[in-house]
């Protein structure tokens, strides 16, 4: 009886390892996955040309998506998703006020964003989750 406990006791001792390896390497850490775009994800210039911004339409900072706000020069997503948490805007210049963004950026989006729109906090799109 003792033999077949020191047999089995080893066995069963390295098949809870190799699990324990394969739950580890099957499920990598989850990254951001609540909005579009991605913080490493750089936008296409095709993804760019279908932005309001570079059809001529001004960008609203209350109201714009992450992927509109994106497109900005200078802005990508992290710049965006910052701009959304610090949502809502009375002006344009709330952006240096607040210190969300550089002089040197705002000085390449300011002639392409407004704060027309909606002064309530925007909410997540529920569609995307």
């Amino acid at each position: 009886m003792k033999t077949l406990r020191t047999a089995i006791l080893p066995v069963l001792m390295l098949t809870a390892v190799s699990y324990a390896q394969q739950d580890q390497q099957a499920a990598p850490p989850p990254g951001n996955q609540s909005s579009y775009p991605a913080e490493t994800h750089k936008m296409s210039p095709a993804e760019k040309k279908d932005a309001p911004s570079e059809n001529g339409q001004p960008v609203d900072l209350n109201s714009a998506s992450k992927k509109d706000l994106a497109a900005l020069p200078g802005i990508g997503p992290d710049y965006a998703q910052t701009i959304i948490d610090a949502r809502p805007f009375k002006s344009k210049a709330d952006l240096l006020r607040k210190k969300l963004i550089p002089q040197a950026t705002y000085d390449k989006i300011q002639d392409r964003v407004t704060t027309n729109g909606p002064k309530k906090q925007s909410l997540p799109d529920s569609s995307q989750h």
